[in-house]
């Protein structure tokens, strides 16, 4: 059974590059262009979930620090190797509540691919808030696997249920916007990213 996060993630890790990586190449790609918009080169940013890095490293030349933060060790062993000799890149195998994390220590935070994976969204949503700055920009992209019926989303409802990966959610794209806006945001720009299941972009300043 593999529904404890860490366990789940450390599995894919050394694949994970190879698998949704290749997948999602263009959305990946599509998802970075986006981000950049919103960032400046005088930015410290936090990445929720770096994973491996596959978009840690397209941020992080245009930010002037970038800490990434994952659950999984092995995740994080991955993206390290990738950070060797970049001094404004920091990764950490770090949660989102771990009081190190200063609260308005961050001009950005952004979070691809793990709202879907979070059973409770709006503490996460508050905290990520917490985090900023006033008037900080949030930069998500998340799959939205309750727009529509998608072979994908099948296989992650059986497995959820099954006890073979963790907690999955089915939102739809109009949800997940308005779970964002409720916890304290105003969405600026949203985007699909993939014909299906919807992986929805969603850049957000924190209100003051």
């Amino acid at each position: 059974m593999l529904n404890q996060p860490e366990e789940f993630w450390d599995m894919r890790a050394r694949t994970y590059d190879q698998t949704s990586g290749k997948t999602y190449a263009e959305t990946y790609d599509r998802t970075a262009d986006l981000s950049l918009k919103y960032l400046k080169p005088s930015d410290r940013v936090l990445e929720f979930a770096c994973g491996t890095g596959l978009l840690t490293f397209r941020l992080a030349p245009h930010v002037s620090h970038l800490r990434g933060i994952d659950i999984s060790p092995e995740m994080t062993a991955v993206a390290r190797e990738k950070a060797r000799g970049l001094d404004n890149v920091e990764i950490t195998n770090t949660e989102l509540f771990d009081p190190g994390l200063e609260p308005g220590s961050f001009d950005a935070v952004a979070a691809f691919n793990v709202l879907l994976y979070l059973p409770d969204l709006s503490a996460n949503l508050a905290r990520i808030r917490e985090l900023l700055r006033p008037g900080g920009m949030f930069l998500s992209a998340t799959d939205c696997l309750g727009a529509r019926p998608s072979v994908m989303g099948l296989q992650k409802l059986v497995r959820s249920r099954t006890g073979r990966m963790p907690y999955v959610a089915f939102f739809t794209q109009r949800g997940l916007e308005r779970s964002i806006a409720r916890n304290g945001f105003a969405i600026l720009e949203r985007e699909n990213l993939f014909p299906n299941p919807p992986n929805l972009f969603v850049a957000a300043r924190a209100k003051s």
